[in-house]
């Protein structure tokens, strides 16, 4: 039976972001209004008003580049991890065999989740969800340690393909 199973969760902003939103659309919006100021009256009026549009949507890009998505997509053991950038770049995190995890748990203080090559975070940073991780050792990326936030569904998918001696912890 063939298995496939996707999953988009949202990355919850943390306050740093938040702080980065409004000082940059406060940073927009003055250096629109500069240009728009001093370019008014003179010779050079139409360029004052381009580059206070292009100032205004470099603004409004920056902004939304900080909006952040990340797609699981389970296919026969294969745990594919997208990071979807404003709903308009996705760019492949990485693609991990869950056959060959060395490690698999929930994500707590106590967690082995240190010490990799490769770290990678692709969960919601959701107080409410838990966070899960899978160690394995990838055959480009060395050892990888990857966060994510699986729905409960997901994770029941998830749990045949871990080994054995994995699963039995679990």
């Amino acid at each position: 039976m063939d298995v496939f199973k996707e999953q988009i969760v949202r990355k919850i902003p943390n306050r740093n972001e938040k702080v980065s939103k409004v000082f940059i659309m406060i940073a927009a919006v003055a250096l629109a209004m500069v240009c728009f100021v001093f370019a008014f009256g003179t010779q050079f009026s139409m360029f004052g008003i381009l580059f206070a549009g292009l100032s205004l949507y470099g603004g409004y890009y920056l902004v939304t580049n900080l909006d952040v998505e990340y797609e699981y997509i389970l296919t026969n053991g294969e745990l594919d991890v997208d990071k979807i950038i404003a709903q308009r770049k996705r760019k492949r995190l990485c693609t991990v065999r869950i056959g060959s995890a060395t490690e698999f748990g929930a994500v707590s203080d106590s967690s082995n989740t240190g010490g990799a090559e490769t770290y990678v975070r692709a969960s919601a940073d959701d107080e409410n969800q838990t966070d899960y991780f899978i160690r394995v050792n990838h055959k480009s990326l060395g050892d990888t340690v990857l966060v994510f936030t699986p729905s409960e569904e997901m994770l029941e998918l998830i749990k045949p393909y871990v080994p054995r001696n994995i699963r039995n912890k679990l």
